[in-house]
């Protein structure tokens, strides 16, 4: 029967800091796309509707949170997946909030309204998710050689 020494054991890796805060970005769109589809959270009608008052809301949106979470949650299998996941999702995100500070067709700010807070919160999110992700992809361990 073989002993192995204590000291000679590797220790077990747990899931990259990256994987995390893509599970929690991807949780935090999957609520946002839930509370969209509540009637008591969201308020006005049809093309004015307001999540919490504050954040305008559409179909169209509830759809691409539902779908931003889903595939975050996804993509948190590794951390590489992860990370290009942010950087993806947070260009995506910041386009989206530089496009909103144009004057757009009345066809997309129907289908996708923004208003000041909307915004503000695509811009911020855009620019969290792309300096985790570029972080993490440039400080991989792999290239510091």
């Amino acid at each position: 029967m073989t002993t192995t020494d204590p000291e000679t054991r590797v220790p077990k890796r747990g899931p990259a800091p990256v994987q995390g805060m893509g599970m929690l970005i991807g949780l935090l769109f999957l609520m946002l796309g839930a509370f969209e589809l509540m009637p008591g959270v969201t308020v006005g009608e049809g093309s004015a509707r307001a999540l919490f008052g504050v954040f305008a809301v559409s179909g169209a949106w509830t759809l691409v949170h539902l779908l931003t979470g889903a595939a975050a949650v996804f993509c948190t299998r590794s951390s590489r997946a992860a990370a290009r996941f942010l950087v993806i999702g947070g260009a995506c995100y910041t386009v989206v909030g530089l496009a909103g500070l144009l004057p757009l067709p009345r066809a997309v700010t129907d289908a996708l309204p923004l208003n000041t807070a909307g915004i503000c919160l695509a811009l911020a999110f855009g620019t969290a998710m792309l300096i985790l992700g570029a972080g993490w992809l440039w400080r991989r361990p792999e290239r510091r050689h």
